[in-house]
């Protein structure tokens, strides 16, 4: 908005002089010095006007909690620090952080292992809080955040805290919500061939986890056939930090009472995607069922939900000078598509990969380590495995019949 401040001109008889000009000049300078010392800081002075920023003038920075704990949420704390350093006073925001407490971990759970955001924000030297019980969350209240932020916490914020800010709470979720709603989005994208997947921010629901409205999408972030569950997190990394920072680029700019919120960012009312769930990653969820599961849909499982995979084998061990058969469990390790010979380029398939062989029959390499499997359609390479408990990589003498069982019976 532009104000004048001085518009009335006296009215010459007489064509200026290069004396009226220096005067005037002198005159102007003389205006600028003495009006800044009593302009705020979203006003500058031009010529012999005023130009008046539309950004609100704010007594006090925009207080924000981010909740947060891993590699995804301390992309999203970088970026709005980063952001916040070089933009300066444009990005008037006074970042706070709160975390899990400290879990016990280890052998005879003997450490106290914290997640990684709690030491990246005393990097930062920003305020870091406590959050995991009721009290705790009263002292947050206390403290009156405009904002709440959470990204991969892994906990309920209660409706009593987001009803306490100013503008209640955001969520930053890693994929098109509804779709994979739930704790592991991005393992389940990869597990299930989604083309494409991107990052999500949503409105804090009360009650419920991925339930609340949807306030802005990030671009799709392509998935490779070949991504892992690092490789994709770390482009939805970058996805979701750009996407909170041009969040908050709108909020400064943009929102000044509460209500101007929902003008701001209106909820996307056009559904591009159906819900389904991505539930938490149990250890079952890596065990391979030959007789059911694809050499894709094994690949997928690796890449996914991380090594190992497992499985059962009936294995030959040592007792009292007797050879004993006992059903164990196998770690398979390095687990990817078998892509077979092409007698064109030069290579040869191996013959005994040609049979018509059960789902679950092993055939080791030449080096005795790695070896190929048969699954319902297709085959997987497994570079190494080991019988759990164990130390010493598997080997084909280990196994008294060549074939990986799914089940124990």
């Amino acid at each position: 908005m532009l104000f004048s401040l001085l518009s009335t001109r006296s009215t010459l008889s007489a064509p200026l002089t290069l004396a009226d000009c220096c005067s005037a000049h002198k005159l102007r300078l003389l205006f600028q010095s003495q009006l800044r010392r009593f302009l705020p800081r979203n006003v500058s002075v031009y010529g012999w006007q005023c130009l008046f920023s539309t950004r609100a003038i704010r007594e006090k920075p925009i207080r924000v909690i981010v909740f947060g704990s891993d590699q995804f949420s301390m992309a999203c704390l970088d970026e709005l620090v980063t952001y916040k350093r070089h933009a300066k006073d444009a990005f008037d925001v006074d970042l706070h952080v709160a975390v899990r407490k400290p879990k016990r971990a280890g052998r005879n759970l003997k450490q106290l292992r914290e997640v990684p955001l709690a030491a990246l924000a005393r990097d930062y030297g920003l305020p870091l809080h406590a959050a995991e019980e009721t009290e705790d969350f009263k002292n947050l209240q206390a403290l009156g955040f405009d904002l709440a932020v959470a990204v991969s916490y892994g906990k309920l914020i209660p409706s009593s805290f987001i009803q306490s800010t100013t503008w209640g709470g955001i969520n930053v979720h890693p994929s098109f919500l509804p779709r994979h709603s739930g704790p592991a989005p991005i393992q389940w994208a990869i597990y299930h061939n989604d083309p494409k997947t991107g990052v999500t921010i949503q409105t804090l629901h009360p009650h419920s986890f991925d339930k609340g409205q949807i306030l802005k999408n990030s671009d799709p972030v392509r998935i490779y056939d070949s991504d892992s569950y690092e490789t994709l997190l770390s482009r939805l990394c970058v996805a979701g930090s750009n996407l909170l920072r041009d969040f908050f680029k709108d909020l400064v700019e943009k929102v000044h009472e509460p209500e101007d919120f929902w003008t701001a960012f209106k909820p996307v009312m056009e559904r591009k995607y159906t819900y389904s769930h991505a539930p938490k990653i149990d250890p079952d969820m890596r065990r391979v069922r030959w007789h059911a599961d694809t050499a894709d849909r094994v690949d997928a499982a690796f890449r996914a939900f991380g090594g190992p995979l497992w499985t059962f084998a009936r294995v030959a061990s040592q007792r009292k000078g007797r050879v004993e058969e006992k059903l164990r469990r196998v770690l398979l390790y390095g687990v990817s598509i078998h892509e077979r010979g092409d007698p064109t380029n030069g290579h040869h398939t191996d013959p005994d990969l040609e049979e018509n062989v059960p789902p679950g029959f092993v055939k080791f390499e030449s080096n005795d380590e790695s070896m190929i499997v048969q699954t319902l359609r297709g085959k997987v390479r497994v570079e190494s495995a080991k019988i759990e408990g164990r130390q010493k990589k598997l080997k084909a003498t280990d196994l008294v019949y060549p074939i990986f069982m799914s089940d124990k019976d």
